[in-house]
Order: structure tokens, then C-alpha cells, then sequence
């Protein structure tokens, strides 16, 4: 399933189905049909005060809301997510008064739908999410046990997934379909889907009940933040827990390798900061202009406008306005290549206050191109809903760097420390502390799988990060590449690839991916292992090894690694200090 899309799906609520056709019917004796300018009364015979206990649902002034269907209605939503209850109570009064009984109804119901799949409800607790997956990984483990590993327990067990808009590949004879019944078997892997699928909607449901932006939780819900609080905690205890040891008996913990890797967030902000300058300098050197543009969704993607819900808003997730952003660079860089115009850069993806996303792009280019590249960005910035109020001002921002009054990184330092870290900055951009805006900057981009930072044009990074590991070379492409990178300097390196602008193709250096299929015997069964498949049974995708120059190929990875698993209960004690490391490496504070 992809991360960001969150499906429709087929819900069957028994008799809820029937109280929501009482609750928001149009004849007089069901609760919807209400007239704002009259007096509603009732035709329920036991219509009283005990349908509508102050302790249970509304303030007094309030208590005598619809009929005894819609109380018993709205009541059975409130119990199913009571972790939203309040604030659904709040949205129901706000349209109840605000428009009628009718559509208050149906935006709970909406709400509730949204949260059940199937007899899946999202508003369940972690430990109930995990025994719903432990259940229905028996239930395909059965299947399996059952009719063997074949199409009939393929297509039973894959529609017990599709019921829960959990998508596996399509059946096909030709293809291993073995490693798909095992995951459909495995308690972990269902609860990875369905916690992804759960965390969505529920911060979705967030967002449709106006609990998320400045004046609420800025970016993304503290239910979000706490699950992403959670998640760190998780896994720098695994880190801690497991070493890693080679031939020469090296041995090091998992958490000590992240310190040392582009995972490590200070790490990952020096490196991006290091190649900005260094495109900065490639532009120096060749004449060209920086231009730093601003790209924005139309209206009806954002859940929050002008200090209220915005009315035109349909529902879209960020991961999808993301998506409409990325289908609109696809159309803009094709426009650019006919034209001849090859930029090169960063774009920087950041949520707005109620986390709808948008693009920040730092661009290189000759100046004769800057007046095309505009002219393309607004076209397609503007395609959608172009004529909507204030899309001409708000939708394409363009702004030309000028070296004088300061540098295209020192431009971009800021978006680039927002979005990480929040160091070296004191607030965001709606008067926030900056460290704790980027803890939910980034429970918001790991929720919804948006990638914050993605380099354009230029050669390739993994190239850069592996001349780093290069022991020795002779020859003098490579040697020229490893000295640049090894000196810590992009522009060097990205003239020694070739230029800024060469298709990656064309460039003299590429990464070298190696897949070995080793077969080991198990001493004491006689069994065959191949070592090059997962868990699950599928192939392991081919390995990064070195770096490849006209056929001849540079080891960078020849050491053999083998991991040293303790028990995860140790954590607690034994690797205490590793949840205080978290607090140093990591912009979440814990």
C-alpha cells in the first residue's frame, strides 16, 4: 500500500447504518429535518432529559439535541474513539449551530467511517491493534496450514488484506509468491501495515477536526508527535541492543554506526549545507544565476485558512498534495528539457501550519534562462484552479539571490535548519521555539513518508559518500573525484564529475551494485540455506560494493559484517544511556 494515499473502503456498522438513516432522514420523525429560523420538537413519546445526560454528552443549555435515535447515534461514535471525543463533541455543537442537526450528523459519521475498515477500529490502543494483526496472521497461517502454499491460499489470504486496503502483488505463477504467504502469516508485518494505515487516518481525523495549525499543534498532532516519540525510543533501543563484529573482530553497537552515518541529523545538515555551497561555487564559477521559488497548493488542499476550517477543503492527505507537487515538477522539467534548460539545486518540501506541504527550490541556470524558467514554474503552478482568489500572488513565489546582500546557502541555511534540527535559529515562522517545530516537522515527514530534501541536477551523492570510503586508486578520474571529496569540497568534485549540468548516464564514475547468490549447509540438518534472500523469502536487492570507471571496479566494502542480537529486555538498564544519546541525535526531545 502506497504510504501516503488513504483509500475509501466498505463499512458495514449493523445498526448504526439504520440510526444514521433515522438521525439524518428528511421526514418529521427523524432527527436530521431541522429548520435553523424554528423551534424543533420532538415527536420522540420518551423524549427526556435521560436521553442526554450532562455527564455524557452536552452542556445543559444544549442537552435537548434531536430524538433519541440521533442521541444513541452520536453516542455510540463518542464511545468507539474516545481518545477524539471531545473534540468531535466540539465540531458536532460548532455545525449543529452553525448550520443544522443534519449536517452535524453526518460529519461524525464521516469521521467514524473513516476510522473503521472492515471490523478494524483505528481508535483502538496499541495493544488491541496488535492482537487484531496476531489474529489475522493466524488466520492466513491457518489458511495456509490448510490448502498449502499454493493460489487458493494466495487469494483467500490476500482478501482477507484487501478488506483491510492492505494491496500484495497480483498472483502470478512465474514469480515467487511464497515470500507474500509468509509475510500474510507474520503477526510484525501486519501490524507495520496497519499501524502505518491507523497513524494516517487518525492524524487525518486530526486535521478535519481543526487540531492542527498554529493555534492548535502547529505542523502535526501531539498524537502524531507521541507515536513518532515512541517509534525513536524503539528503535535506539534496538541500536544499542545489537553490535556488529568483523573478521578482525571490530566490534561495534548499531547506535554507534548511526552516530557515525547520514542518519545522524547533525550529519545529514552538514553534508546537505556542504553541497549547497558547493553548487553555489560551481555558479560562480560558470556565470550563472541562483533563483529561489516558492511553490504553493491551491486552496482546497488546506484543511485551515484565515484562522478557521477552510470550507473548500476536500480531504486531501499531505502525502497526496505532495504527489500533486511532484506530477507538477515531472510536467516543469520536461517543459525545461525542450527548452534546453538544465537546473540544478535543492528543493526543500516543509509543512505549512496545518501540514498541508509545500516546495522551497534553490536553482542554478544561465541568466538568459531565468525569464523561461518562470514563465514554465508559473504556468504549471497556476494550471490548477488557476483563476481562484489570490492564485497569482500566492501560488508561485520567485525570488532572485543577489551575491551582494548575501549567499544562496545562507539563504536556504534556515528552511534547511527548520526542517531538521532547529538549531541556530530561535523561532519558526508562526513565532514557535524552533527545536520543538522541528520535532514536529519531522513526526509530520515520517508519518507521510514525504521526503524533506532532494538534490536536482548535479552527480550522484552516493559516488561522493563512497570516495570517501576509497582506500587507494590509480586511476585519474577516480583520483581526481576522491581528492575533492576526500577535501570535503562538492564544487571540486562536481567539476571532476563532469559539470553541474551532464546526465547522470554520461558521467565518468557510478556507483557498483554487486548480487551474489551464496548457498551455505546447515551441518546438522543437511539443509541448503541461500543467504541473498530476506526474511520472507524474497531476493535481496543487489548490494552496494564500490565504485565502477571505464569497467574496472574500486572496492569500497570488503569487510565482512556479522550481527550480534541481545535480548531486548536488557534495554532498560543495560542501555539507558543509549535513550540519552537519542536526546543529543535526534531533534525529539524524550
Amino acid at each position: 500500500m502506497d504510504g501516503g494515499s488513504i483509500p475509501p473502503r466498505s463499512t458495514k456498522l449493523s445498526t448504526d447504518e439504520s440510526q444514521l438513516n433515522q438521525a439524518i432522514g428528511t421526514g418529521n420523525s427523524g432527527c436530521g429535518f431541522f429548520a435553523p429560523d424554528t423551534q424543533w420538537v420532538s415527536d420522540s413519546p420518551k423524549w427526556a432529559t435521560e436521553w442526554h445526560r450532562f455527564d455524557t454528552f452536552l452542556p445543559s443549555s444544549t442537552n435537548n439535541i434531536g430524538t433519541r435515535e440521533c442521541y444513541s447515534f452520536r453516542k455510540k461514535i463518542f464511545e468507539r474513539h474516545p481518545y477524539l471525543e471531545n473534540a468531535l463533541k466540539s465540531n458536532y455543537l460548532k455545525l449543529y449551530h452553525q448550520k443544522n442537526l443534519r449536517e452535524a450528523n453526518l460529519f461524525i459519521h464521516n469521521i467514524d467511517k473513516s476510522l473503521v475498515i472492515h471490523d478494524l477500529n483505528l481508535s483502538f490502543a496499541t495493544p488491541k491493534i496488535r492482537s487484531f494483526c496476531e489474529n489475522m496472521s493466524r488466520k492466513c497461517g491457518l489458511t495456509v496450514a490448510e490448502f498449502g502454499e499454493n493460489k487458493t491460499s494466495y487469494q483467500i489470504c490476500s482478501g482477507i488484506a484487501k478488506k483491510y486496503t492492505i494491496q500484495v502483488d497480483a498472483f502470478d505463477t512465474d514469480k515467487p509468491f511464497i515470500p507474500t504467504l509468509n509475510k500474510l502469516s507474520c503477526a510484525d508485518w501486519w501490524f507495520r501495515k496497519i499501524n502505518k494505515i491507523r497513524l494516517q487516518h487518525v492524524e487525518q481525523v486530526h486535521r478535519k477536526l481543526s487540531l492542527v495549525h498554529k493555534d492548535a499543534s502547529c505542523y502535526a498532532s501531539n498524537f502524531a508527535l507521541e507515536n513518532r516519540k515512541t517509534q525513536l525510543i524503539n528503535s535506539f533501543d534496538y541500536l544499542s541492543a545489537n553490535q556488529i563484529v568483523n573478521e578482525d573482530g571490530q566490534t561495534y553497537t548499531l547506535l554507534d554506526v548511526y552516530k557515525n552515518s547520514v542518519s545522524n541529523p547533525r550529519i545529514r545538515k552538514a553534508e546537505l549545507m556542504t553541497r549547497i555551497r558547493g553548487f553555489e561555487e560551481v555558479a560562480t564559477q560558470m556565470g550563472h544565476a541562483g533563483e529561489f521559488y516558492t511553490l504553493t497548493s491551491p486552496s482546497k488542499y488546506h484543511a485551515y485558512s484565515n484562522g478557521k476550517a477552510n470550507p473548500k477543503f476536500n480531504g486531501s492527505t499531505p502525502k497526496e498534495v505532495n504527489d500533486y507537487f511532484n506530477n507538477n515538477w515531472k510536467l516543469i522539467r520536461s517543459a525545461l528539457q525542450k527548452k534546453n534548460i538544465h537546473p540544478y539545486g535543492f528543493r526543500v518540501v516543509e509543512p505549512h501550519h496545518d501540514g498541508t506541504p509545500h516546495w522551497h527550490l534553490l536553482l542554478f541556470m544561465h541568466p538568459d534562462d531565468v525569464q523561461t524558467t518562470r514563465s514554465i514554474f508559473s504556468k504549471y503552478a497556476l494550471q490548477e484552479d488557476g483563476n481562484e482568489r489570490g492564485a497569482k500572488e500566492h501560488r508561485f513565489d520567485m525570488t532572485s539571490i543577489d551575491p551582494k546582500k548575501g549567499s544562496a546557502a545562507g539563504y536556504i541555511a534556515k528552511y534547511i535548519s527548520k526542517n531538521i534540527d532547529g538549531s541556530d535559529l530561535d523561532d519558526d515562522l508562526y513565532g514557535n521555539d524552533a527545536k520543538p517545530a522541528a520535532s514536529k516537522i519531522d513526526a509530520w515527514s515520517s508519518l507521510w513518508g514525504i521526503r524533506q530534501f532532494q538534490q536536482i541536477g548535479g552527480p550522484s551523492v552516493t559516488v561522493w559518500r563512497e570516495l570517501r570510503r576509497l582506500q587507494e586508486t590509480e586511476q585519474p578520474d577516480v583520483v581526481r573525484a576522491f581528492t575533492a571529496a576526500d577535501a570535503g569540497d562538492w564544487a571540486a568534485y562536481v567539476m571532476a564529475m563532469g559539470g553541474a549540468i551532464l546526465p547522470r548516464r554520461n558521467r565518468p564514475i557510478h556507483p557498483y551494485y554487486e548480487t551474489k547468490i551464496n548457498e551455505t549447509v546447515d551441518i546438522e540438518t543437511g539443509e541448503i540455506i541461500q543467504n541473498n534472500l530476506t526474511y520472507y523469502g524474497d531476493v535481496k536487492a543487489p548490494s552496494l560494493k564500490g565504485l565502477i570507471n571505464k569497467n574496472v571496479i574500486n572496492l569500497t566494502r570488503t569487510r565482512l559484517w556479522k550481527r550480534i542480537t541481545q535480548p531486548m529486555t536488557t534495554c532498560g538498564s543495560k542501555y539507558e544511556s543509549g535513550n540519552k544519546e537519542l536526546v543529543k541525535l535526534h531533534p525529539i526531545p524524550i
